[in-house]
């Protein structure tokens, strides 16, 4: 059967063919930080390397077993081996840890990571944890102020060994917080440090040091433009499906005394926010006038992209190559891994390569 001819979509820049002066990064780990816009980015990472069947460093469970150590670093025994040989992607959920990952991966590899501002991070936490459920707090109720009436007798509380507790609070243990400097465990934070200011400036020098590229999620499309560049991607690696996108009461209360008692509450998730932040503005800014443009071209494929595998359209589209990237062509077979999520992800990826899902 012949197959069908793309309809082209208009581009600016058409023409040209993108100026390569890097080479393609395909070893990499990314840090799955939690609630921060991360699974969003690990179904990305999915579908780059099962087009390029690159490895995946994978759990030894099912597809309901997404965890690499987590709550603590890397294991060997915690793993299934390379089929290859050698990995190239690391990307469910564990803790940062440059030795035992270096264990792991080849010696190329780089490190990227993404941060959600930190009381935009603590109530999706908040909600998707069942934290008023676990800490009695009524629904009906003016839930944040309750909390933040006494935040550390509740975070006790939630990480007790309470059987209560431990019945409702499902994939996380005893010890860890989900409302304070969450986002920092997921770096490597040791909590003993918590109250050390001269630790936390060298422990942000040396993320800024060890990561190439950390995202942050209100700027999102940015700092996927900033990763192609940084990766010497295509657009078409850095088409999203949103993922893990919940609505809830709360979600846009960002009342100032609130914001403020979360700020002093989760002190290292702060600090680490606000470099990332103006790290990143600084390199948007040195991008100039031609990060502008490639960020609208950008965004105009997502949007393309978006309405047809949205529709029932079977034409493909072809968006032609620009001095940015290599033409964009989107199918229907793309749309289908597009919208992957993890758990579809690594059914197919084991099945594929593991013979299904036996440990």
């Amino acid at each position: 059967m012949e197959k069908q001819r793309p309809r082209p979509i208009d581009m600016p820049q058409t023409g040209l063919r993108p100026i390569r002066t890097c080479a393609e990064k395909t070893n990499f780990v990314f840090i799955k930080t939690h609630k921060s816009g991360s699974e969003t980015m690990t179904s990305l990472f999915h579908r780059y390397g099962d087009e390029r069947m690159l490895e995946f460093v994978l759990p030894r469970g099912d597809i309901n077993d997404w965890y690499l150590g987590w709550p603590k670093p890397i294991t060997k025994d915690i793993y299934r081996p390379a089929k290859s040989g050698t990995f190239n992607i690391m990307c469910e959920h564990t803790v940062f840890n440059k030795p035992a990952m270096s264990k792991v991966m080849p010696k190329d590899t780089v490190y990227v990571t993404i941060l959600r501002e930190p009381f935009e991070q603590f109530k999706s936490s908040f909600k998707y944890h069942l934290l008023p459920k676990i800490l009695g707090i009524s629904e009906t109720s003016d839930v944040l102020l309750e909390f933040f009436k006494q935040p550390e007798t509740y975070d006790d509380i939630y990480t007790s060994g309470a059987e209560e507790v431990r019945k409702v609070r499902t994939g996380i243990p005893d010890g860890v917080s989900v409302t304070r400097n969450f986002v920092a465990h997921d770096l490597g934070y040791p909590r003993e440090q918590w109250g050390n200011s001269t630790y936390l400036e060298e422990f942000i020098k040396y993320i800024d040091k060890e990561f190439i590229f950390v995202m942050i999620l209100e700027y999102f499309e940015e700092s996927l433009v900033l990763l192609k560049r940084t990766m010497c991607w295509e657009f078409q690696d850095i088409i999203y499906h949103p993922s893990n996108v919940a609505a809830y009461p709360y979600k846009k209360d960002r009342r100032e005394n609130l914001v403020d008692a979360h700020r002093n509450f989760s002190k290292i998730d702060y600090a680490l926010y606000q470099h990332f932040k103006r790290t990143l503005w600084k390199r948007i800014k040195q991008g100039g006038q031609d990060f502008k443009e490639e960020l609208e071209a950008f965004r105009k494929i997502q949007r393309v992209t978006t309405r047809y595998c949205e529709s029932k359209e079977t034409t493909p589209l072809s968006f032609p190559s620009t001095k940015w990237s290599m033409e964009v062509r989107i199918t229907r077979h793309f749309c289908s891994r597009y919208r992957l999520d993890t758990g579809g992800y690594l059914d197919h990826v084991l099945k594929k390569r593991y013979d299904g899902l036996l440990t």
